[in-house]
């Protein structure tokens, strides 16, 4: 009794036989690679021994069966037949794989070019004025104690008031130094200003 059948490989052409249906106790048909034309027969679903169906890298066009066995084999015993229509477990498959990669494709598409742009605009910024960075790198804030501060306001005087910002007053001061600065004093009781 027939157990095995491997014809793969081979230049068969012509359609799949339906005698092969009386073999019921096969267990492997491989009949990949080859050149068989027109439908899987409806009656292999008969085949209920069959564990191993290669029938890729052929010609066949047409559904394939759904039932018996053939509710559990996997895509791979049919790639290569550009022409076969699967039942929903193969058609659905490779929608959602496809949908996945294009889906995936296209957020992985997106991240990469928002990076690549931020990056670009980055250095088109620095590359039009690098001399305000290097003249920002080199500049050192005095440290002024509270003495000269009051000193150079006359205490705060009214007179010296220029407005109120967003965290406090502005005043106008002029250093020992002659040097007239705009003074903020922080209000702590707005938020953000510590």
């Amino acid at each position: 009794m027939l157990e095995h059948l491997n014809l793969s490989h081979n230049t068969f052409d012509g359609h799949i036989r339906q005698q092969l249906d009386h073999m019921v106790n096969v267990e492997a048909i491989d009949l990949s690679h080859n050149k068989l034309l027109g439908e899987i027969p409806k009656s292999w679903e008969k085949l209920r021994h069959i564990k191993v169906l290669d029938l890729s890298f052929n010609l066949l066009e047409g559904e394939i069966p759904s039932g018996g066995k053939f509710a559990n084999l996997s895509a791979e015993s049919f790639l290569g037949n550009n022409a076969l229509c699967g039942a929903p477990k193969f058609q659905s498959n490779a929608a959602r794989v496809i949908a996945a990669c294009t889906l995936g494709g296209s957020a992985l598409s997106v991240i990469v070019c928002t990076f690549i742009g931020i990056s670009c605009y980055r250095k088109r910024i620095l590359l039009k004025h690098p001399d305000d960075i290097e003249i920002l790198r080199g500049i050192t804030l005095p440290v002024i104690l509270q003495r000269k501060l009051l000193h150079a306001t006359s205490n705060f005087s009214n007179a010296n008031f220029l407005g109120n910002g967003s965290f406090g007053s502005v005043y106008k001061g002029i250093l020992a130094d002659g040097m007239t600065v705009a003074v903020k004093v922080l209000n702590l009781s707005f938020e953000g200003a510590s």
